[in-house]
């Protein structure tokens, strides 16, 4: 194509080319436009600059209180002999301090004295290694034991025992054989034959705590396979007694044995003056209870547990020796005995045998 059939197509089609070229114009600038807006507004955008958050520091429980270094019987580390009563733990201590007094000046050691209400606050104290001499009940021993927490010492003569047991009484007019002899004081069968009449039968318990009330006559009816209904709770020993002598409450009950009888308690006689005749005793346990015992914490050091030791024995044997111990404990207190585990092996088997958990009796 010449130059003039160049110009010549020019004019024929210039409106082509104008129309395209608009065209053109209009796309690249409505992509400039895109670009800008996108790219232009990141670039105008307030960057979030990341801030650190304060975190106040964590709030820690208090550490227990960790018993000083000083040597055990010292001012600043005194010996602590604990005891686990049911109520008056203030006047109860306050009357120990003649114990405490007698024990400090015989031994040399600071010693101080600590009465619990709460069986479980004495016993976590007795985890933590804060309490290195005991006074505990049996059911409060064997959860000690169990744990490895203590070593018994000393077993008390209550009432003139060491041990107690437990007595299975019914009304005369019951129907149930008497395997008790009154004029020897003296079983005539086996706990087998004499039980197994109270099969099926409803018992009056003291109250759940209570081993020659409630858990020393259950674990040998579970000894020996004997089944019998829900029992009824008198919350005491006279109660039962009381219980029994009505009738259509409960065909059997259990009390304490040896230390001495419910049946000729105030509670009783006082308008039921015929309770010993009509209320009998059916079959009465070998003594299977300890007494009061003292035990030492398994964490003492052997010097300070044979210088407390032998003070204790000095103490029993002073003339005043027991009225002193009587008041600082609130229970008759006639003696001492050494003893070890083994003294508690007939009550632990009767209270597995009950299926009793000792942890679940502190103070008892």
């Amino acid at each position: 194509m010449n130059y003039v059939n160049f110009n010549k197509f020019m004019r024929n089609h210039h409106y082509l080319f104008k129309s395209y070229s608009a065209v053109i114009f209009k796309l690249v600038f409505l992509i400039f436009l895109f670009t800008f807006v996108i790219y232009g507004c990141s670039a105008f955008q307030k960057t979030e600059i990341p801030t650190a958050t304060i975190i106040p520091p964590t709030s820690l429980p208090s550490p227990t209180p960790i018993r000083t270094t000083a040597p055990l019987g010292s001012m600043d580390n005194p010996v602590v002999i604990g005891h686990i009563v049911n109520s008056n733990s203030q006047a109860i201590q306050a009357a120990g301090q003649k114990m405490i007094d007698y024990l400090s000046q015989e031994t040399g050691l600071s010693i101080t004295y600590q009465v619990f209400e709460d069986g479980k606050a004495a016993f976590e104290l007795l985890r933590k290694n804060e309490i290195d001499f005991i006074w505990l009940q049996p059911l409060t021993y064997l959860a000690a034991y169990d744990r490895d927490l203590i070593t018994p010492l000393f077993v008390s003569n209550h009432f003139g025992l060491f041990k107690y047991g437990t007595q299975f009484l019914a009304n005369k007019s019951s129907g149930f054989i008497q395997y008790f002899d009154v004029a020897t004081n003296k079983n005539t069968t086996t706990e087998d034959i004499a039980l197994v009449q109270f099969e099926g039968k409803r018992p009056c318990w003291t109250e759940p705590s209570s081993l020659s009330g409630s858990i020393i006559a259950y674990g040998l009816l579970a000894r020996n396979g004997i089944h019998f209904l829900p029992p009824a709770y008198t919350q005491s020993h006279s109660s039962t007694v009381r219980a029994l002598y009505i009738k259509g409450i409960c065909d059997f009950g259990a009390t304490f044995a040896y230390s001495g009888d419910p049946r000729t308690s105030s509670q009783v006689i006082s308008d039921l003056s015929d309770a010993m005749d009509q209320i009998i005793i059916i079959w009465r346990s070998e003594p299977v209870i300890p007494s009061l015992s003292f035990h030492v914490a398994t964490s003492t050091p052997d010097n300070v547990k044979t210088q407390l030791s032998d003070a204790m024995i000095k103490l029993s044997q002073l003339e005043n020796g027991n009225s002193i111990y009587t008041s600082a404990l609130d229970y008759d207190f006639q003696g001492l005995m050494e003893i070890d585990n083994d003294y508690f092996f007939q009550v632990k088997e009767l209270v597995n045998a009950a299926k009793i958990v000792p942890f679940q009796h502190l103070g008892n």
